[in-house]
């Protein structure tokens, strides 16, 4: 199986409200974040152009999530930032990695060209910790 990946980078800053320690607090990662995508024909020998996935994902990911807040929507969010003016991306969810690695997932699977399709998404919050979605092909 033929795949190809590149790496995208955002700063983001968030909180996981859900949890006891110190992530309860606001704080912020410098997210690294791995696209791989597979199918089955190459075009002029290219599965697709780099170009056109980065356009994809900094349309559908990275616009939306650089220098965002990411909070889930919640009493306790809303209430805390109502005079921030800060940019704010209210989710189902905390943002834990696990949870923005799948919510990442969804917004890039539906503006695949067709026959291509998701193969792994990894996303690192740390230098040593991520998390990464698998998909079946």
């Amino acid at each position: 199986m033929l795949s190809i990946t590149k790496l995208f980078h955002f700063e983001a800053g968030h909180r996981l409200s859900n949890y006891d320690g110190p992530c309860k607090n606001i704080h912020g990662h410098s997210y690294k974040l791995h696209i791989s995508i597979t199918g089955e024909k190459l075009t002029n020998g290219i599965l697709i152009d780099f170009k056109v996935l980065k356009k994809i994902v900094e349309t559908a990911v990275i616009n939306e999530m650089d220098h965002s807040l990411l909070l889930k929507r919640n009493e306790l969010n809303i209430t805390a930032t109502e005079n921030l003016g800060s940019k704010i991306l209210w989710l189902d969810e905390d943002p834990t990695a696990e949870y923005l690695v799948t919510y990442i997932g969804s917004k890039i699977q539906n503006e695949l060209p067709a026959g291509i399709r998701l193969l792994r998404l990894r996303l690192y919050e740390t230098d040593s910790c991520y998390a990464e979605m698998e998909y079946s092909v």
